[in-house]
């Protein structure tokens, strides 16, 4: 199997942006996908997008950072009931935090969140609603979302390539070079109000 290739990536926050989805919908007819997600972020690093979607565990590592633009990674996708190994040797060593004493060889998700990851104080969770508009704007994708966390709305979108130069020449001809590159991870924790590194 080859191996994931890291990606750049751009992404602003709003409480609209909709001109920019106008623009992106003139130059190409979206992809529709709506998704629920639970991630958990970690107070000692940004560096970690860590999320449950379709009862799958994903995490994606922040490897590099290049001309205002995120590089980041795949590095697990595991399914539930996750393993012992995988939660002390793959989750909790990604979210930075020494992993706690696991009594079951296996935790279904249930029991993951309220013996692992809620008694854990350097862990914030965030219930997040996504409406996205998918744009294949090669060698780019980009994203327009709806974003719903813990009950609050806003739009984000995002630009990624595995191209750094072609992620930078499209978020400038979108208007969005001057603006600053918000992640998941950083806008979930200012929103909450949860120490950022």
């Amino acid at each position: 199997m080859a191996e994931i290739q890291a990606r750049y990536e751009f992404r602003v926050w709003a409480q609209s942006l909709g001109e920019i989805r106008e623009r992106l919908e003139s130059r190409v007819t979206p992809d529709r996908a709506a998704s629920k997600e639970t991630y958990f972020v970690s107070r000692t690093t940004d560096r970690c997008n860590a999320k449950i979607r379709s009862d799958l565990v994903e995490i994606k590592a922040l490897i590099a950072e290049q001309h205002g633009l995120e590089q980041w990674k795949p590095v697990l996708k595991a399914a539930f009931p996750l393993d012992r190994s995988v939660i002390a040797g793959q989750i909790f060593p990604w979210l930075e935090l020494a992993p706690p004493q696991l009594s079951q060889a296996q935790y279904a998700m249930p029991r993951f969140f309220d013996e692992v990851v809620r008694p854990e104080s350097g862990i914030a969770i965030a219930d997040v609603s996504k409406t996205r508009l998918k744009f294949n704007l090669e060698p780019c994708e980009a994203e327009f979302a709806s974003v719903t966390i813990n009950d609050t709305a806003q739009d984000t979108v995002a630009v990624e390539s595995a191209d750094p130069d072609a992620v930078l020449r499209l978020i400038y001809e979108f208007g969005l070079g001057d603006l600053p590159n918000v992640s998941y991870v950083k806008q979930i924790k200012r929103m909450l109000g949860f120490g950022s590194s």
